[in-house]
């Protein structure tokens, strides 16, 4: 078996997922919350933009930009380290590292968030995106901002 190894490029957007080990169901009800925190917490110091999200049960996908690679690597080492620290404190929360894809491309980017986007409808959870609470959808899609977490704008990244 192959190795995944991640990329990381200076100013662009990455594709990002996180799985919970052995696909156990534990980002939901207060969890979820947790999940969040770290967010807000980790992209106030990084300075790395969440331009999109879904998370489901046992992972989440994220588009992240920051002006540096490798302050999407810090962003992601953070919240899976405070995650895991708040959720399963002896370790272990995680089912391996982040894989992580550059996105040098609008139509690879705009494809990427709407596979986040569908997440939910293609694992059977919800008949339509905007069932699903935990994503962007309504924020991005339908210009709402009652969503449990508030994504960043796109505007100056070039998507």
């Amino acid at each position: 078996m192959t190795r995944w190894h991640n990329y990381y490029a200076d100013g662009h957007a990455h594709f990002c997922t996180l799985t919970v080990k052995e696909w156990r169901p534990l980002l939901m009800a207060e969890n979820v919350q947790v999940l969040y925190d770290v967010w807000q917490e980790a992209r106030q110091v990084l300075g790395v933009r969440i331009l999109a999200y879904v998370v489901m049960a046992d992972h989440f996908h994220a588009m992240l930009w920051g002006e540096q690679g490798q302050s999407v690597a810090r962003f992601l080492q953070r919240v899976s380290s405070l995650v895991s620290k708040k959720l399963q404190p002896g370790g272990g929360f995680w089912k391996e590292r982040p894989r992580v894809l550059p996105v040098y491309s609008p139509r690879v980017f705009r494809t990427k968030v709407e596979y986040i986007h569908n997440n939910p409808i293609t694992r059977g959870l919800a008949a339509c995106a905007d069932d699903w609470p935990h994503s962007s959808f309504r924020q991005i899609v339908m210009g709402r901002s009652d969503v449990p977490f508030q994504c960043d704008a796109w505007d100056s990244i070039g998507m």
